[in-house]
């Protein structure tokens, strides 16, 4: 039981995440969030407005981390800015780009007319229209899984005449009436979509682009779309087929201790078949520096199972050591451990679940 006990303790100070060390000055790259409405009064900033109406997401790999997206995003920008891009010679699908996007290569973004179309106040508009690969750059899979996972597309204003430092331009959310975001054939295959939201930041590459002019802050505007997996879908995918094995490995002590054979077979096909389990359930995310949920629970069992062979080794030694009038009392004492082993592993199992889904 010490073994157990010990392996109970292992599995739950998995639960920690281990720190990792702070990058310090190798990485100067810093983004930071910010209200658009505050930064414009504070930064005395020139607005440019985008929105943005994603039509169709679709081959989502969490293994790469990647997803692809279909749909459109305007922009609209006062006279100043116009003139500026004039100017510079600054074509609309210059003012901003797609930052998360993959392969800029395979990336497909067309502006709806030829030309802006001048509005009735002044500014100016451009619609486009974009298919693309893009980057989740912060995935959580704690709870995997049962995950929620926040899917970008990214816009930043790319010419650093428009940097806060310099012409001190933000990208601000279109959320005027009836600008939804996103269309009917927007899902993915077991997740459904919570909620829209637009984030507003501005974002600082930690260098100068070898100009020495300082550092630029970029205004850049997120378009996230909230997914949550399906609950009973995933549950019956990985937790059901991990529940039924572990089912069979604490049932595995009701058999009589005079069944060695049959019960020192228990342990170690439930250990390979929990294997085979979580390397099917790996193979579909990317390498963590911390485990899952499901990972607890499988750490969990394997200490189980591992116990419970060494348990029976235990128990046939016992038997079979005894004489014919002592073997009675020897199955009784097997019994007793057994029940014993039953309840904590049992009890366990559910400790462990518990605090690896509130931690």
């Amino acid at each position: 039981m010490a073994l157990l006990v010990f392996g109970a303790s292992v599995a739950l100070k998995a639960v920690i995440p281990p720190q990792s060390a702070p990058p310090g000055v190798l990485v100067q790259e810093k983004s930071r969030l910010v209200d658009p409405a505050t930064e414009l009064l504070n930064a005395n900033a020139v607005a440019v407005k985008a929105g943005l109406f994603i039509e169709n997401l679709h081959s989502l790999s969490l293994r790469q981390r990647i997803f692809n997206a279909e749909g459109l995003y305007w922009l609209i920008w006062p006279q100043d800015i116009q003139r500026v891009m004039e100017a510079e010679e600054i074509s609309p699908l210059q003012l901003v780009e797609i930052t998360n996007q993959v392969n800029s290569s395979s990336t497909l973004i067309e502006p709806d007319t030829a030309a802006p179309v001048a509005l009735s106040d002044g500014s100016f508009y451009q619609l486009f229209r974009f298919s693309t690969s893009l980057y989740i750059s912060k995935i959580d899979l704690c709870r995997s899984p049962f995950q929620r996972l926040v899917l970008p597309v990214v816009l930043e204003i790319v010419p650093d005449a428009f940097s806060l430092s310099q012409k001190k331009v933000l990208l601000v959310a279109d959320t005027g009436p009836g600008n939804s975001t996103i269309g009917a054939d927007a899902s993915i295959n077991g997740f459904s979509i919570e909620s829209t939201r637009y984030v507003s930041s501005l974002h600082s590459y930690g260098t100068t682009w070898g100009l020495n002019r300082g550092s630029l802050d970029y205004p850049r505007l997120s378009l996230e779309v909230v997914m949550r997996s399906d609950s009973f879908s995933s549950f019956v995918t990985w937790i059901l087929p991990l529940l039924i094995v572990m089912l069979i490995v604490m049932l595995a002590p009701l058999l009589d201790g005079e069944l060695g054979d049959l019960r020192l077979a228990i342990p170690s096909t439930a250990l390979l078949t929990l294997i085979f389990l979580q390397q099917t359930y790996k193979a579909e995310l990317p390498a963590l520096n911390y485990l899952t949920f499901l990972d607890y629970l499988y750490a969990y069992s394997y200490i189980v199972s591992l116990v419970l062979f060494i348990l029976f080794l235990w128990g046939n030694n016992v038997y079979s050591n005894a004489n014919e009038t002592s073997k009675p009392a020897a199955v009784l004492r097997i019994a007793g451990v057994d029940r014993v082993f039953q309840i904590s592993s049992f009890v366990g199992f559910f400790v462990v679940g518990i605090l690896a889904w509130m931690i």
